[in-house]
């Protein structure tokens, strides 16, 4: 025991003549001559799970897709001329323009939504899309009327080319459709390989609608557009739960 505490002393001794456990690492170098990371690693963000929620007043029904269904009686559908209602598929997160779910839509398929009309006054509609050719022009945006099979004029791209962020605007001013079943139909240009994100739609009676600029001119659409809307309204009347009957009326 003896032996035990004299040799203890020494020990003591020795590990503080070993300074190497107790020495800071080295500092950390910089080559100069080496170049800058290229861009951030990764972007924080916030995303609201209900979409754009300071357009509260939007009459779109769904205007952020964040509620819809994929197949169901919601207020998107994705539609097939040959087939009927199919899967509305979706992309999320950082890929759409608000909240954190948006529609993804390929040929043949159509979109259709469905909106609510103000009782008087035009209604001003906007929507976002990136069509995968980059090039605006591929993307149509008609407001129609399921009701009637009536369709309003077509709603143009606000530029050729998507802005700085990617996203094409399509925007304008389509006429009343109160008592009607108004809906907005979006289909793809001939490119078979054309696919697009869509997001962030709303429709908002004029005078309340933020100003985006000068919006290009309604337009009447073709004879093989109004022959695609022809089918797919035709196919939403006999199919939905208030689509059938000649006196059935859509959300007002």
């Amino acid at each position: 025991m003896r032996r035990a505490l004299l040799l203890l002393p020494l020990a003591l001794a020795a590990c503080a003549d070993d300074k190497t456990g107790s020495q800071p690492s080295p500092p950390i170098t910089v080559d100069a001559s080496a170049p800058p990371p290229a861009g951030p690693r990764r972007t924080v963000g916030h995303r609201n799970p209900l979409g754009d929620a300071f357009q509260s007043d939007n009459l779109v029904l769904d205007g952020d897709f964040e509620l819809t269904g994929r197949s169901d009686q919601a207020p998107w559908i994705t539609f097939d001329p040959s087939q009927g209602q199919v899967t509305l598929n979706y992309d999320t997160g950082g890929h759409c323009r608000s909240g954190i779910r948006c529609a993804t839509l390929a040929q043949p398929d159509a979109l259709v939504g469905y909106f609510a009309s103000p009782l008087t006054g035009k209604i001003d509609i906007k929507l976002y899309a990136k069509p995968s050719t980059q090039h605006c022009a591929d993307l149509q945006v008609v407001a129609i009327d399921l009701m009637t099979n009536a369709e309003d004029a077509e709603l143009l791209a606000t530029s050729q080319a998507p802005a700085e962020d990617g996203w094409c605007l399509y925007a304008g001013e389509a006429d009343n459709l109160a008592y009607e079943e108004p809906a907005i139909y979006v289909a793809l240009g001939s490119n078979k390989t054309l696919t697009a994100t869509i997001d962030e739609v709303s429709a908002l009676p004029v005078g309340e609608a933020p100003v985006h600029g000068a919006f290009p001119p309604l337009v009447p659409i073709d004879a093989a557009t109004k022959a695609r809307i022809d089918v797919a309204s035709a196919w939403i009347r006999g199919h939905r739960k208030y689509g059938v009957g000649e006196k059935a009326r859509g959300p007002q």
